[in-house]
């Protein structure tokens, strides 16, 4: 009867052990579950928000200096007038394609009371200056150099060229993926208004 009762007693120390075994996994497989439902949660709240600025959006402020280096410009600085910020790369040619079409209406814009900005995104002055000197056309408006890429991640910028209509009070109206022509130019301004 004592070799029973030691079988016994050790059959019962491992089912006891077993059972202790059985939970801990259980809690360990619930904490990674656990774990792992936050991380899908976050990624499925960033998909959500990914940092672009859209219509209905307050402008986000920034200060950035012109090619030369003379001059700073600050977002808010402007409130009080219709603005268009445009930014635009080197290497796109839609940009390069619209650079002439808004030099020939910046004119018409500044009388309408509209700001118009080309903001450089992620490049050299060098290269940014050598790029327009082969432009053909000089810019009368302000090209802003953005060369950490810090307003472009700001705005959310993904596709170039990209134009933020920001009426009086700072908010944003519109966002224009695409080449300006004249007329969407125009369209815009109106609406910056």
């Amino acid at each position: 009867m004592t070799k029973d009762t030691n079988k016994g007693d050790r059959m019962n120390q491992a089912v006891a052990h077993k059972k202790k075994r059985s939970f801990w996994r259980l809690m360990v497989m619930t904490i990674v579950l656990f774990a792992g439902a936050v991380v899908v949660m976050q990624l499925i709240e960033q998909a959500g928000n990914d940092g672009r600025v859209e219509a209905g959006d307050k402008a986000p402020n920034f200060k950035l200096v012109t090619l030369d280096g003379t001059t700073l410009h600050e977002r808010a600085n402007y409130q009080g007038e219709g603005m268009l910020l445009n930014f635009w790369g080197t290497f796109c040619t839609p940009c390069k394609k619209e650079m002439p079409i808004v030099q020939e209406n910046y004119a018409a814009l500044q009388d309408m009371g509209v700001d118009f900005w080309a903001v450089n995104v992620g490049e050299t002055p060098l290269r940014v200056d050598n790029f327009l000197n082969g432009l053909g056309v000089k810019l009368d408006y302000p090209i802003l150099m953005d060369t950490k890429s810090e307003v472009e991640k700001a705005y959310g910028i993904y596709n170039l060229p990209v134009t933020f209509v920001i009426d009086k009070e700072g908010n944003i109206i519109e966002k224009y993926e695409g080449e300006l022509t004249k007329e969407k130019l125009m369209e815009l301004a109106e609406k910056s208004l």
